[in-house]
């Protein structure tokens, strides 16, 4: 193992809105290689930006309860300086408002050898359904989230 860092968002937070990025109040596991300004790594307690400053491959693996206080959809992604990384949106209908469901995802990036990155785990403003040929965009709710858990992993 190359360094670690794990953060939680234990209570219930209401995300700002549809486009919101989810804090982490604690980080519960942090190697030395992940500590900040002397390692990978910069993350301060209470803030929604994970920064890679070297170049390598990680592995960012999150789960959390969601819910909304609409029915709907609830949509988060991990996001890269902004923009969506493909293969981690996780969504989830909520038929009762306040029902949680479970979401996770897995995913391997690659950081260039002289580039930074600022993760962030985002809500995702609209989902696109085209399985019956003509896509249906579908505006998401206010995610509500709790049980939140991020963990990102220098592999090389």
């Amino acid at each position: 193992m190359n360094g670690v860092i794990q953060a939680v968002q234990e209570p219930e937070t209401l995300l700002t809105s549809n486009t919101a990025s989810l804090p982490f109040s604690t980080v519960d596991l942090r190697t030395r290689s992940a500590i900040n300004c002397q390692g990978w790594m910069n993350h301060n307690e209470g803030s929604a930006l994970f920064s890679i400053i070297e170049g390598g491959i990680y592995e960012v693996t999150f789960n959390a309860n969601v819910t909304s206080a609409t029915a709907g959809v609830v949509g988060l992604a991990l996001f890269a300086d902004g923009v969506q990384i493909i293969g981690t949106e996780m969504d989830t209908p909520v038929a009762t408002a306040g029902e949680f469901s479970n979401i996770g995802f897995n995913k391997k990036i690659r950081v260039c050898c002289k580039g930074t990155v600022n993760l962030s785990i985002n809500s995702v403003p609209t989902i696109t359904y085209a399985g019956g040929g003509t896509p249906v965009i579908t505006d998401t709710e206010i995610p509500i989230v709790k049980n939140a858990n991020i963990n990102i992993e220098r592999l090389s």
